[in-house]
C-alpha cells in the first residue's frame, strides 16, 4: 500500500494524533527565580509524564498518563544508575551539577513534538568517596511517545597548576590558578613614555568573567596604570593618564577573537598617541589618547589587579614568553612574535623578557586526564517491577580514552510500557534539492530517534528573473519517507542548518519551515523551530550558529509519501513572514526557555521568557519593523531594543512578589502567517495564569496580539497587582517623556512622565471607553554606542472582561516610576480598581490586549506601506498613531455563510462545508483571516470583492495550513492587504 498526497488521498493518515504533543517545565517555577522551589524539571506527553530532580539526578516520576489527561495522579518513582569506570576503578554518579549562567540543568530544544534537555557536571564519586575528574552530562530527548536518557563524558582535564609547575607554550610555564599571582617589582624600564607588552596566555573557559590578566601600577583609575583585563569573556586593553575615572582610556577586542582552551598572543602597546591592542597577531583595536604617560611607581602584577582590592579579581590560567620593549612595535613585528614564538625577538629586543623552566612541558592544550580499562553504565529500574533496562559503553582493550573525545552511552524507552526502543529505524528517509537535485545527507540517531536531514550549503532560491540577496528567496528540500514493514511506523525527522547562505538580514532569526504536499500546498504538519546564534564557548557541543527543525510524520504500513521542506526567511509570499521559535541559549548563557517571534528575518522582534529567568519578566526584548538599523543606521539589520513587559505581577500584602510558577508553553502555530503560543502556569497556591501571544504576517509595524486569563480560587490579598504593563519593573530598554491615553472618542489625557522612584506617579484612570489606548511617546534614546531609530510604544485594549474584589471591574491605567540600577523611566500599568486589595473565589480577567512598537518618525521606515509612511508624517512622535492603530485596526465582521468565531488576533471563521461569505471593516497593514473545520488542506481559493487573491511569489507560497488533531480538520489562514479602509467582500471557495 502507498499513501500519497494526491487530493483522493486522506492526508489525515500522516498527520499528528491528539496524544502527539510534549511540554516541559520546572514544578513550581524556576528554582533560580524561586529559592525555595525544587529543582524538579517536568516532562508531560500525550502517553506519560516525567519529574527529574536535576540536582540529585533521581527521578521521582515515570510512567503512563491516562487518557491524555493533564492533572493526573503521579505515576511511580523510577530508579536511575549512572555509573563510570576509570583505570578499573568504578564511580557513581551522586549529584546533577549546581545552575549557573553556563552549567547544571539546561533547555537545549523545545517544542510541540520534542523537548531536549541536559544537567552538565555531573558528580561521580568511588566508594571510598574519591570523586573523578570527568567532563559528563545527562541529556534528556522526549518524544510523545519515546523517552531517551543519555549518559556523555569525557575525562577531564586538569586544574590548572600554580607557579612554574604550570605547563607552557615552549617549556614550561606559568601558573595562575585563580588565587596566585606574578609580581614584578616596580623599576623604571617598566614605566617608558612608549612601550609594548606581549605574552601567550593560556585562557580555559572558566578563566573568570570580570579579572585582570596583567596590571600596572595600582588600578584603572591610578595615572600610569596600563594593563589587560578580560569583561564579559571578551579582552580589554587599559591604560590611564592623568587619573580618575575620566582619564582611563579602554580599548576592547570582539569576542571572538580569543580561541578557548588554548594559547593566544596578546599585546598592547602605546606610541604617545595610539593605544593598540593586538590578539593572536592582528590588530583588534585601537584609541587615539595623544597625552604624554606619566610613569608609576606600583609593580607590574600578572594574574590580578595590582592593588590587589577586594578578591584581587584574579585571572585563572597560564602565561609564558612575556616580553616589554621601551618602544611601540609596528602590526609586523607584533605578528612575527605570534607566527614565530621561540624566534629571536625583533630588534632593538625587549628591556625585560620572562620565561619559565626550559625543562618544563610544553603542550598546546591543556593537559588532560588518560584512562584505561574504562567503561560507562546507565541502567533503569522501574518501581512497579518491572524488568530493569540497561546499557554499558567498554572501551576496547589496550586503547586510552582521553579527552577531548566523547563518548556516549543511552537507553530509549516507551516509558507508557517501561519497555526498550529499539535503536534502529525501519523507515527510509530520503533527501533531495528541488532546485539541482543534489542529494542532503541522512543519518539515523539511534539515541535521539531522529533522522537527521543536513541541509547545509543550500543556495536560497530567488524569484524568476531576481538576482543578488532577495527577502523573496526560499529553500525548498524534496522528503521521500518510507515505511516497508507491516506496522504504522513514526518518521522523527531533525531539519540541521549550520550554515545559512542567505545574504540579506540576520537570516536564522526568522527562518519559518513549512511541509509542503509534493503539488506546493502546505499540510498543516507542525515543524518545531530551534534556533541559536550565539557561540559562548562555555556552551560546548550545542554553541555555534544553528538551525533545527523538528517534526514527525506517521507512515502507515507499507507506505511511501512524498513532501516538501520549504523554508522561508525574509517574505511570504512577499510579505514578511511572521515566525515563533524557541531560541536556544546553551550559546550565550542562562540556558532555560526564551521563546523569539519575527516579522521578517532581521532580528526579534517580541521575546518571551516565561520563567522570568534572567530578566524578572515575561516580555523582554522588543524591536521596530524595517526601521534603520542600530549600529550602522543600515536597512534589513537588528533594529533597536525597546523591551519589557509583564502579566500579572503580583505582591503579598508585605510588599514581596510572588513569582510565575509552573508556567507550560504549548506551541500552537509557529508561522508563517500567524503565530499561536500559550503560556500558562500559576501564581502562588491560589492564582491560576494563561497568556497567548500572536504574531501576524504584515508589512507596517510590529504588534503583539496578548490574549490574557487570570483565575481566582481562593481569598487572596495584595498590596499590588499589575494585570499588565509595557516596560517593566525589572526591565526597560526605554523611556518616554509623555504619555496619553484615550479611547474612540479620542484623547482623553496627556502628560509629562516622572520617571524613577518605584513609585506611582499619577492615580489609576478608569478606561470606559469601548477601545481604550495607551500612548507612550517621545521616547529617550537611551543606547548611545548603538545609533539607530528608536521607537514609541502603546497598547490597546480590544476586549476586556473582568471581576475583581467581587465586582465587575474596568480597566484602569496608571504610570509607574522605575529605577532600575542607574536608569530611571516608566512604566504603564493596567492595574485593579482603587480600593480592591483583596481578590474573592471566581474573580477573574479575559482580555485581548495590542502591543505595538511604532516608528518615531516617518524617515525611520523604509518599509513598503505607504500609509504606514504618510501617517507618520503627519502625526510622527505624537499619541496620535496609537490613535489611528485604535481606531484603523478596530475590525468589524459582517456573516453571510460560516460562523465569527474571533476578531483578534485573527479574524477567524468557521466554515460551513468548506465555505464562508463575509464582509469585513476595518484594519491596518494585513489582517489576518483564518477558516476552519475544512475536510482537506487542498482545494480552495479565496477571492475578494470578486477577485481571486494571489500573493504567490513562488507559488502556493501565501498562506499557513494547520491541523486539528482532536476534530481531524484542517484550518487556512491567510493575510489580506487592508490599509484601503472600504469593506471588503470576502469569499472562501472549494476549488471546482
Amino acid at each position: 500500500m502507498t499513501v500519497g498526497l494526491a487530493q483522493t488521498a486522506p492526508l489525515s493518515a500522516i498527520m499528528p494524533q491528539a496524544k502527539d504533543h510534549t511540554s516541559m517545565w520546572w514544578a513550581e517555577g524556576f528554582p533560580g527565580v524561586s529559592p525555595t522551589a525544587p529543582w524538579k524539571r517536568c516532562i508531560q506527553t500525550g502517553n506519560y509524564a516525567m519529574v527529574l530532580d536535576t540536582a540529585s539526578l533521581k527521578v521521582p516520576q515515570l510512567g503512563p498518563v491516562p487518557d491524555n489527561a493533564v492533572e493526573t495522579a503521579p505515576p511511580s518513582p523510577a530508579d536511575l544508575e549512572l555509573a563510570l569506570e576509570a583505570n578499573g576503578k568504578r564511580y557513581h554518579c551522586r549529584e546533577g551539577g549546581k545552575w549557573s549562567r553556563y552549567t547544571g540543568p539546561r533547555l537545549i530544544e523545545s517544542g510541540r513534538f520534542m523537548q531536549r534537555a541536559d544537567v552538565t557536571d555531573l558528580v561521580f564519586k568511588s566508594a571510598d568517596g574519591e570523586r573523578l575528574n570527568v567532563e559528563a552530562r545527562f541529556e534528556t530527548v522526549a518524544w510523545a511517545d519515546r523517552l531517551a536518557l543519555i549518559l556523555a563524558a569525557r575525562p577531564g582535564l586538569q586544574s590548572i597548576q600554580a607557579g612554574e609547575a604550570s605547563f607552557g607554550k615552549i617549556g614550561g610555564g606559568f601558573g595562575l590558578d585563580g588565587t596566585n599571582h606574578l609580581e614584578i617589582p616596580h623599576d623604571p624600564s617598566l614605566d617608558p613614555e612608549q612601550f609594548t607588552v606581549a605574552l601567550w596566555t593560556f585562557i580555559p573557559t572558566d578563566h573568570g568573567t570580570n579579572c585582570w590578566l596583567l596590571c600596572k601600577n595600582h588600578h584603572e583609575e591610578a595615572d600610569g596604570n596600563y594593563g589587560i583585563t578580560f569583561v564579559n569573556g571578551a579582552v580589554r586593553a587599559m591604560m590611564n593618564i592623568g587619573g580618575d575615572f575620566a582619564n582611563a582610556f579602554t580599548v576592547d577586542a570582539p569576542r571572538n577573537q580569543l580561541k578557548p582552551e588554548a594559547w593566544n598572543h596578546l599585546a598592547i602597546s602605546y606610541d604617545g598617541e595610539n593605544l593598540r591592542l593586538f590578539v593572536n597577531g592582528a590588530e583588534a583595536g585601537a584609541k587615539t589618547i595623544g597625552r604624554k604617560r606619566t610613569p608609576g611607581t606600583r609593580g607590574l602584577a600578572f594574574g590580578r589587579r595590582q592593588d590587589n582590592y577586594g578578591d584581587g579579581y584574579h585571572f585563572r590560567g597560564a602565561i609564558d614568553e612575556i616580553r616589554f620593549y621601551e618602544r611601540a612595535l609596528k602590526p609586523e613585528d607584533v605578528r612575527q612574535c605570534f607566527i614565530k614564538p621561540d624566534a629571536p625577538a625583533s630588534q632593538p629586543g625587549p628591556v625585560r623578557e620572562w620565561r619559565f623552566r626550559p625543562d618544563g612541558q610544553a603542550s598546546i592544550t591543556r593537559p588532560g586526564e588518560q584512562w584505561k580499562n574504562a567503561s560507562m553504565d546507565i541502567k533503569l529500574n522501574s518501581m512497579k517491577g518491572a524488568r530493569p533496562l540497561h546499557n554499558r559503553w567498554d572501551l576496547p582493550p589496550a586503547e586510552t580514552w582521553a579527552s577531548p573525545a566523547w563518548q556516549e552511552v543511552s537507553l530509549a524507552i516507551d516509558p507508557a510500557t517501561f519497555e526498550a526502543e529499539e535503536v534502529t529505524s525501519p523507515v527510509l528517509v530520503k533527501a533531495s534539492v528541488i532546485s539541482n537535485g543534489r542529494t542532503c545527507p541522512v543519518d539515523y540517531d539511534p539515541s535521539r530517534g531522529w533522522h537527521r536531514v543536513n541541509l547545509d550549503g543550500m543556495e536560497p532560491i530567488p524569484p524568476p528573473g531576481v538576482k543578488g540577496p532577495t527577502n523573496d528567496a526560499i529553500e525548498r528540500v524534496k522528503l521521500s519517507l518510507t515505511n516497508p514493514t507491516a506496522h504504522e511506523q513514526i518518521a522523527r525527522l531533525m531539519f540541521e542548518k549550520n550554515r545559512i547562505l542567505q545574504r540579506i538580514g540576520s537570516a536564522v532569526t526568522g527562518i519559518s519551515a513549512i511541509l509542503r504536499d509534493a503539488d506546493g500546498n502546505p499540510t498543516g504538519i507542525p515543524v518545531q523551530l530551534s534556533k541559536n546564534w550565539h557561540n559562548e564557548p562555555e556552551g560546548g557541543v550545542y554553541a555555534g550558529h544553528w538551525f533545527h527543525g523538528i517534526s514527525q510524520v506517521r507512515l502507515p504500513a507499507g507506505g511511501t509519501v512524498e513532501l516538501e521542506l520549504t523554508l522561508a526567511y525574509g517574505h511570504w509570499g512577499g510579505v514578511p513572514a511572521a515566525s515563533h521559535a524557541q531560541l536556544s541559549l546553551v550559546g550565550w548563557g542562562s540556558n532555560q526557555l526564551w521563546d523569539q517571534s519575527a516579522l521578517g528575518a532581521w532580528g526579534e522582534s517580541i521575546c518571551y521568557e516565561p520563567d522570568q529567568a534572567q530578566a524578572n519578566c515575561t516580555i523582554t526584548d522588543v524591536r521596530p519593523l524595517m526601521v534603520a538599523a542600530m549600529g550602522n543606521g543600515s536597512q534589513w539589520g537588528w533594529t533597536s531594543n525597546v523591551g519589557g513587559g509583564d502579566f500579572f505581577r503580583f505582591f503579598d500584602p508585605a510588599g514581596k512578589r510572588i513569582p510565575h510558577s509552573a508556567m507550560r508553553t504549548t506551541y500552537h502555530r509557529q508561522g508563517p502567517c500567524l503565530t499561536e503560543v500559550a503560556y500558562a502556569g500559576r501564581i502562588g497556591t491560589n492564582l491560576k495564569q494563561a497568556m497567548t501571544v500572536s504574531l501576524a504576517r504584515t508589512d507596517d509595524i510590529v504588534r503583539g496580539t496578548y490574549q490574557i486569563r487570570l483565575d481566582v480560587d481562593k481569598p487572596t490579598e495584595f498590596s499590588r497587582f499589575v494585570l499588565f504593563q509595557i516596560g517593566a519593573d525589572t526591565y526597560s530598554y526605554t523611556g518616554e517623556r509623555k504619555m496619553a491615553l484615550g479611547d474612540e472618542t479620542g484623547l482623553l489625557k496627556e502628560w509629562d512622565t516622572q520617571w524613577g522612584g518605584n513609585t506611582y506617579r499619577t492615580p489609576p484612570m478608569e478606561c470606559r471607553g469601548r477601545i481604550p489606548w495607551a500612548s507612550l511617546h517621545q521616547a529617550v534614546v537611551r543606547d548611545k554606542d548603538k545609533p539607530g531609530a528608536w521607537a514609541n510604544r502603546g497598547i490597546v485594549i480590544r476586549s476586556w472582561k473582568a471581576r475583581l474584589g467581587g465586582k465587575d471591574a474596568l480597566p484602569w491605567m496608571a504610570e509607574h516610576g522605575i529605577t532600575i540600577g542607574s536608569n530611571d523611566s516608566s512604566t504603564l500599568d493596567i492595574v485593579p480598581p482603587p480600593g480592591v486589595t483583596r481578590l474573592e473565589p471566581g474573580d477573574f480577567v479575559e482580555a485581548t490586549i495590542e502591543h505595538i512598537a511604532m516608528p518615531q518618525f516617518a524617515k525611520d521606515y523604509y518599509g513598503p506601506n505607504k500609509n504606514l509612511r504618510a501617517a507618520l508624517g503627519r502625526d510622527e512622535n505624537t499619541w496620535r498613531m496609537i490613535q489611528r492603530e485604535a481606531l484603523g485596526n478596530d475590525r468589524v465582521v459582517k456573516i453571510e455563510t460560516g460562523t465569527l468565531e474571533r476578531l483578534q488576533p485573527d479574524v477567524r471563521i468557521r466554515t460551513d462545508r468548506d465555505k464562508a461569505r463575509l464582509t469585513l471593516s476595518g484594519g491596518l497593514g494585513f489582517v489576518p483571516v483564518t477558516f476552519t473545520g475544512l475536510s482537506s488542506h487542498r482545494g480552495y481559493k479565496l477571492e475578494i470583492d470578486g477577485h481571486a487573491l494571489d500573493q504567490s511569489v513562488h507559488g502556493n507560497d501565501f498562506w499557513q495550513s494547520d491541523y486539528d488533531p482532536s476534530t481531524r480538520r484542517w484550518s487556512r489562514t491567510y493575510n489580506i492587504p487592508a490599509d484601503g479602509g472600504q469593506p471588503r467582500l470576502i469569499q472562501f471557495l472549494p476549488l471546482p
